[in-house]
């Protein structure tokens, strides 16, 4: 498991500056953030234009690198995602530490959660940064640790886009 502060690192990046609305742009942030571009393949949804972009990124702290996609609409950078943790195994205590200290470390910087998440036993916790959405998710039965960075508006386009197309 990387170090929690490491990772609050990446996320500290991440929202710094405005989200990316262009190619120049997405490949800065890609710099700040250390990666370099990795494997493309359709992301899991069946809108062809949604494309996912695969990547190991070295802490730099001496941990394991942490899985992360990047999802694209329409050449437009979507949302980020880090796979801390992906498993099925029995919950870990690790795990559930890490957690604890990226909550504490994002209260520390940003204060209370500012986005209500019900029904999840308190193991989802979403923070909105200079118009930036951070979604920390842990599911305590497998041990799974997640963590999304969106920008608010351009994800509202998307499910906006998503409910108008939708074959229901």
């Amino acid at each position: 498991m990387p170090q929690p502060e490491a990772i609050v690192d990446l996320v500290e990046i991440a929202v710094r500056h405005p989200w990316p609305k262009n190619q120049s742009e997405k490949d800065a942030l890609l710099k700040r953030l250390g990666w370099g571009h990795g494997m493309k393949s359709p992301a899991n949804t069946n809108d062809a234009r949604d494309i996912a972009d695969h990547f190991h990124l070295e802490t730099g702290d001496d941990g394991p690198p942490i899985f992360a996609t990047s999802r694209e609409l329409d050449g437009l950078m979507e949302s980020i995602h880090l796979q801390l943790r992906l498993d099925s195994a029995l919950p870990d205590p690790q795990t559930t530490q890490c957690f604890d200290a990226i909550l504490s470390q994002l209260t520390d910087l940003h204060g209370e959660p500012t986005i209500p998440w019900h029904g999840q036993r308190g193991l989802r916790k979403m923070w909105n940064v200079n118009g930036i959405d951070i979604d920390v998710t842990y599911n305590d039965s497998r041990s799974s640790l997640t963590i999304c960075i969106q920008d608010e508006r351009f994800f509202a386009e998307v499910e906006a886009y998503a409910r108008a197309n939708s074959r229901e």
